[in-house]
């Protein structure tokens, strides 16, 4: 066997790929385009990947990452949308920046499973996506005071919330912080203790006795 006749077998095999390449791309265009596409399922599965690591790649904002964003996106008005409208809503978002759906109904004249993919955090969505920063903790707090399956769900996360020295990290307002903390308090959860003392800190008031002992036991000893 010739190495021309071994390059004509190979040649089907490249073409193939290249064109499965070409659909890929093309629907990666009209995904970012459209921002949902109704497709099988695993085409759906196998695009994702690609529209996460597009999004990825252009908040690195650097030229190495923009050349690789370029690369898979062809058309310029994919990356317009993606530079523009993209990059600023999944600021806070670090990943799962897609959904995919499984409709559980099949196509008609090949039985393939269908599925829809969508970005997510838009007008539009099919369902709203879990918030993400500011949002999240908005979210958190509104659970948390609503019901006391929210108070044992989101315990951890108020305390970790109520913790934070730097009170501009926390966008909630005095009230319903108090009111957090009175149910921490309830739950025996030290967050609302440390929050209580720094809070105190803030003002020139001292620190409760509950919370400077808390805090002394957490200090290392000194030899």
């Amino acid at each position: 066997e010739t190495m021309g006749q071994a390059a004509e077998g190979l040649l089907p095999e490249v073409r193939a790929g290249a064109q499965a390449m070409g659909d890929d791309e093309e629907m990666l265009n009209d995904l970012v385009k459209e921002q949902r596409l109704e497709m099988t399922l695993p085409k759906a599965k196998e695009l994702q990947q690609y529209a996460e690591e597009i999004v990825f790649l252009a908040k690195k904002n650097t030229p190495y990452h923009d050349g690789l964003v370029e690369s898979m996106l062809t058309s310029p008005e994919s990356r317009r949308i993606l530079y523009e409208r993209m990059v600023p809503r999944y600021t806070d978002r670090m990943f799962h920046f897609t959904r995919v759906l499984n409709h559980f109904k099949y196509r008609f004249r090949d039985s393939a499973p269908m599925a829809t993919i969508e970005y997510v955090d838009r007008p539009g969505e099919l369902r709203p996506a879990n918030p993400v920063g500011a949002a999240r903790d908005q979210f958190v707090a509104a659970e948390f005071l609503a019901t006391r399956r929210g108070r044992r769900k989101h315990a951890g996360e108020v305390e970790r919330m109520l913790g934070r020295k730097n009170p501009a990290h926390v966008p909630l307002d005095e009230g319903v912080l108090e009111r957090c903390r009175f149910e921490c308090r309830k739950l025996g959860v030290g967050g609302a203790v440390l929050g209580e003392a720094w809070a105190l800190e803030r003002r020139g008031e001292g620190v409760p006795a509950a919370a400077g002992r808390k805090r002394s036991a957490a200090a290392p000893k000194e030899e």
